[in-house]
């Protein structure tokens, strides 16, 4: 059965029983008759069956998915912002390391490679899967250890199953709220622990005493009722989403218990850090069992939660042992997301057509690829370079492939950085801090020219050069956005200012001029292509030297643009050459 008659059937199953309990309830009302009271229980029970056994065969569909599907992209919705509030707690707790900030994050299309790269199967596992984008490393040792261990989950097959099993079983969480509510100060007021105390026995109290009196103090149970209700909505528009996340707290400690289990040898750092945090944590996993609502069941739960303050009073009971904890839930949670997030990148590297494990040198400013390619690009052209201590400027017609040249040479350098992979043959490379700035925009709330936001990325560019690590610059068209004489003359100040403050640089622009006034400190490259009568052609192959043809005009003669248009441009030009 798929997902989607399974959802179908329990639907109308809920639906059917919905009815049934409200008869039920109806009737008890009614005739003031106990059994009709027992129809009403036996039929929400039954609901919360349907929803239990539902989600056993979800469980078991996504785990048979994960296993039929290794290395294989699927498509699935992901909440970046949610998902990134991980890497801003990690990023205040920090504050010295090197981050891809926001501009290279979006030149790269970095949300579009995190999309395909992202086969995690926890929360934990996708929030510090970004985290590992976002913070790329400089010590080799690290990445040779993350690398030990996703080769593992490529090669061992068991092992991987076993850990895939468990994360499958925890699953993700719409909207997690634990990283909440392990790295913030949750303050709340404590006198509702003892109403809620109250209100929950009192309620229950009601709830029991039916059978004795029958329906003649039912006022009361209403009446409590009505109060939790009031209570619960008044409570929860303060803390509900550390309340609604306590339950996949519970979650991830034990999956991190059972995971701790795991008898492999090549895993035994993580399985040793795992056993130590969650030993120490059960007491935090009892407090907080057996409220994580099952999906599918939001209305219902919301309802039982009304009538009884479950939720809050499991709350209150957890929250001070999660503040004494902190430390190793902070521990625990890290570990287990770098479990599947390690897993994730195996099963990224199936799905390349090939790829390398890079080589470093630690000093110097080397990139030498060998067969170089775009990951996200469709039978994509691939390219070598040789790259040390000197920069390039590469110059070439429209649409001829310098941008996404650019973009492979980035994606590529931060892979290696921070997954220990590259879409190529073969990588060897200095440690960088990358930056880029290939697609500034005009910023039309804040009144921000496009001249003005291409200063800014530069800016920030600069303000990196000269430190210990070397910068990876990429500009895309440096000042595309101001008149030729000033852009060229600024540009090349720029780029001599940065070729001497330990930056390796690679430029693309269309200012010829630029070759020539800096030939000694840059070497260049260039892409071309062939427009007849059958249309373009591009062979998006790197070449030495500049390029010296020009095709907007062939394009606007290869879009039928009327003649005379094409007829004085190309008199117009004539008349600049001669000049």
């Amino acid at each position: 059965m798929d997902e989607d008659k399974l959802y179908m059937y329990s639907a109308i199953l809920t639906f059917i029983l919905g009815i049934s309990a409200f008869v039920f309830f109806q009737l008890a009302m009614g005739y003031k008759n106990y059994f009709y009271l027992l129809g009403t229980i036996l039929s929400i029970a039954l609901i919360f069956f349907i929803f239990h056994v539902k989600a056993k065969i979800i469980y078991k569909l996504n785990y048979e998915r994960f296993k039929k599907h290794w290395g294989q992209y699927e498509k699935r919705k992901i909440n970046v912002k949610n998902i990134q509030r991980f890497f801003e707690f990690h990023k205040e707790e920090n504050q010295d390391e090197f981050n891809i900030d926001d501009q290279t994050w979006v030149d790269l299309n970095m949300n579009k490679v995190f999309e395909i790269a992202d086969r995690t199967l926890t929360s934990p596992g996708e929030e510090m899967l970004y985290k590992i984008f976002k913070t790329p490393e400089f010590s080799e040792e690290k990445l040779i250890e993350r690398n030990s261990t996703i080769r593992i989950f490529q090669e061992n097959k068991e092992v991987r199953e076993e850990v895939g099993l468990e994360l499958t079983r925890l699953g993700r969480k719409k909207e997690n709220g634990v990283i909440d509510i392990i790295w913030k100060d949750i303050e709340v007021n404590y006198k509702y622990k003892y109403l809620f105390n109250f209100l929950f026995w009192a309620t229950l109290a009601s709830v029991l005493t039916i059978p004795i009196f029958k329906f003649k103090y039912i006022i009361i149970l209403a009446m409590f009722i009505l109060v939790n209700t009031v209570a619960h909505n008044k409570f929860k528009n303060k803390v509900e989403l550390y309340v609604q996340s306590l339950g996949y707290l519970n979650g991830v400690i034990n999956t991190a218990n059972r995971i701790s289990k795991i008898d492999c040898f090549e895993l035994k750092y993580f399985t040793d850090v795992l056993n130590k945090t969650s030993s120490k944590l059960m007491k935090v996993a009892k407090k907080t069992a057996g409220i994580e609502r099952v999906e599918g069941a939001d209305v219902i739960g919301d309802a039982i939660y009304n009538m009884l303050p479950i939720e809050e009073r499991k709350f209150f009971n957890a929250i001070n042992d999660i503040k004494k904890l902190r430390g190793e839930l902070k521990v625990l949670y890290k570990t287990l997301g770098e479990i599947d997030a390690l897993m994730s990148i195996a099963s990224f590297r199936e799905g390349l057509e090939y790829y390398c494990e890079p080589e470093f040198k630690g000093y110097g400013r080397t990139l030498n690829a060998e067969n170089i390619y775009h990951p996200l690009v469709k039978n994509a052209v691939s390219n070598s370079i040789k790259l040390d201590e000197k920069g390039i400027i590469l110059t070439g017609t429209n649409m001829s492939g310098k941008s996404t040249f650019l973009r492979t040479i980035g994606l590529n350098s931060l892979l290696a950085q921070t997954i220990y992979t590259c879409a190529a043959k073969t990588y060897t490379t200095s440690f960088f801090k990358i930056m880029t700035s290939i697609s500034p925009e005009d910023n039309i709330s804040s009144g921000k020219s496009y001249y003005f936001r291409e200063a800014e990325a530069l800016k920030r560019i600069i303000n990196q050069c000269g430190d210990k690590e070397p910068v990876l610059c990429i500009i895309d068209e440096i000042f595309r956005g101001t008149n030729p004489v000033e852009r060229v003359n600024a540009s090349a100040e720029i780029l001599n200012y940065i070729g001497k403050h330990n930056t390796l640089t690679l430029v693309a622009t269309h200012d010829l001029e630029l070759t020539e006034m800096l030939r000694e400190d840059y070497l260049c490259f260039y892409f071309s292509e062939d427009i007849d009568d059958t249309g373009l052609s591009f062979d998006y192959k790197l070449k030495d030297g500049i390029c010296k043809t020009r095709n907007a005009v062939k394009l606007l003669n290869y879009l039928e643009y009327p003649n005379e248009i094409i007829q004085k441009t190309n008199e117009r030009l004539a008349k600049i050459s001669q000049t």
